[in-house]
């Protein structure tokens, strides 16, 4: 089935959602800021960010600049690098169609993990939900409950397809459909985070689009700090390399390689410093989504690392100035319950959270790996592989649980949502572990939620009720 061939059913335009509309107060700061300056050279004003979104965007885009009561940009205006930040994401699938016209590999890979062997091989690395939204966003002109139901059109294939028994995070469904143009090889590591991106590759063996697949090996249980397992990872990532670099004719060595690791290190770094930040702050300095989301550009880069760590520079220097002058996020309530997640793929809707009287103050999926730089010397894919597996994210669930009760202690959490997604056989299974041992070693309440992937995104009352009740719970208890 070819994209154009995925006709919604729904004709009728929806008006119960507005369009965003950005205060024009901020024109001429947005105007004012500096270029935004990408991998390649190219550059981006102030004023053509300001153009694209409020006049190009919503008119291509309408359901990424609709905005409802669970969906939508953040309200914070204020926050300069958030529009910038806004901007940089809605135009990711721009640059992936431009990425792939020009035979750039864009390489399938895991959530999470470190992106450092695919730059460095001249490849654009992109997780699954990325290629769900270019996936659902190459359709433009659609409103919100159009995107909507085309996103869950796309999802009914790959359960046609594989099984309603196993999470579709390796789209399946849209790489053997064709619903994008570009993917050149599907290479992720097969790390504990995920039970499906292993079934879902192999069972791309058997369709009729047949790409290239090298998946990473990753030793499991421990492993980080035996000779054998290091070298086995490092050859996994030279072939990785070497196979990406054949695609796009980079010719890449040591220095090469070096060189993004030491981009990505200071992406961690800022991270860290920015999370050590928010955390100690007397007032959260933003709300759940901006927090997140700034947090997030630690590891990830949506498609360009250079542009991701000059909006991380961006956002930690204004968050700096919150903090001096204890300004609170927008939309939050006074003291806050904070809440730290667990799980992957899935987190509570900020805009929920935050209406309820509660902040989310981090995620273990994604804070995991900016918490360990790659040592810069000695053999690079031997250090990338000891920092691989060295991310808690990846250890025996036992020691997971104990790093997560680190960091609910240190961002002063009040409770503990552990999240996963249906189908996901492994946090599914590593949840009750997590909970337990974050509520014994933490002293925090801890509460386990399933979320149901066939839902529409307004389908999802069950979730947000239950989400509320527990901040509510969490609430009293600070009395």
């Amino acid at each position: 089935m070819a994209v154009q061939e995925l006709e919604l059913t729904n004709k009728k335009k929806s008006t119960k959602f507005s369009t965003v509309k950005f205060d024009e107060n901020i024109k001429e700061k947005i105007e004012a800021a500096p270029d935004l300056v990408f991998r390649d050279g190219s550059r981006v004003s102030g004023s053509e960010m300001w153009r694209f979104m409020t006049t190009e965007g919503p008119k291509r885009y309408p359901n990424l600049f609709s905005k409802g009561k669970n969906h939508g940009f953040s309200d914070d205006a204020e926050l300069i690098s958030g529009f910038r930040r806004n901007y940089f994401n809605t135009t990711m699938y721009d640059r992936l169609n431009r990425f792939a016209a020009k035979g750039t590999p864009v390489v399938f890979i895991q959530g999470g993990q470190t992106h450092e062997p695919y730059y460095a091989a001249g490849g654009i690395p992109i997780r699954p939900g990325q290629v769900n939204g270019w996936a659902t966003n190459s359709k433009e002109n659609m409103d919100y409950d159009e995107a909507d139901l085309r996103r869950l059109q796309i999802r009914e294939i790959g359960r046609q397809a594989l099984t309603v028994d196993a999470c579709q995070t390796a789209k399946y469904e849209i790489i053997q459909n064709e619903l994008v143009q570009g993917i050149s090889i599907i290479a992720p590591y097969l790390c504990t985070r995920c039970s499906d991106i292993g079934y879902g590759v192999e069972a791309h063996r058997h369709g009729k689009v047949q790409l290239p697949l090298l998946p990473v090996d990753f030793p499991v249980n421990n492993q980080q700090n035996k000779p054998w397992a290091r070298e086995y990872v490092a050859e996994n990532l030279r072939r990785l390399v070497r196979k990406i670099a054949e695609l796009s004719k980079v010719e890449v060595n040591d220095d090469v390689l070096w060189k993004e690791i030491k981009l990505h290190n200071e992406k961690r770094r800022l991270a860290r410093e920015y999370l050590d930040l928010w955390w100690s702050a007397p007032v959260p300095p933003t709300n759940s989504q901006d927090h997140t989301a700034i947090a997030g550009l630690g590891n990830e880069s949506s498609n360009d690392p250079v542009a991701a760590k000059q909006i991380l520079e961006e956002s930690l220097k204004e968050v700096k100035e919150r903090i001096r002058n204890n300004v609170k996020g927008k939309n939050l309530s006074d003291d806050p319950v904070r809440l730290f997640i667990c799980g992957s793929c899935v987190n509570p809707n900020p805009h929920v959270v935050d209406r309820a009287g509660g902040v989310v103050v981090g995620k273990d999926d994604g804070l995991s790996e900016i918490f360990y730089d790659v040592e810069e010397t000695g053999d690079p894919y031997e250090q990338l592989a000891k920092t691989m597996l060295s991310f808690p994210y990846e250890l025996p669930t036992e020691e997971r649980g104990r790093w997560v009760a680190e960091q609910v202690k240190k961002s002063r959490a009040d409770g503990m949502i552990f999240m996963y997604q249906w189908g996901c056989n492994f946090q599914s299974a590593a949840a009750r572990l997590v909970a337990d041992v974050v509520k014994k070693e933490a002293g925090v309440p801890t509460i386990i939620i399933e979320r149901a992937m066939a839902e529409s995104a307004q389908g999802q009352e069950q979730l947000h009720n239950r989400v509320e009740v527990f901040i509510e719970m969490l609430r009293q208890g600070k009395k």
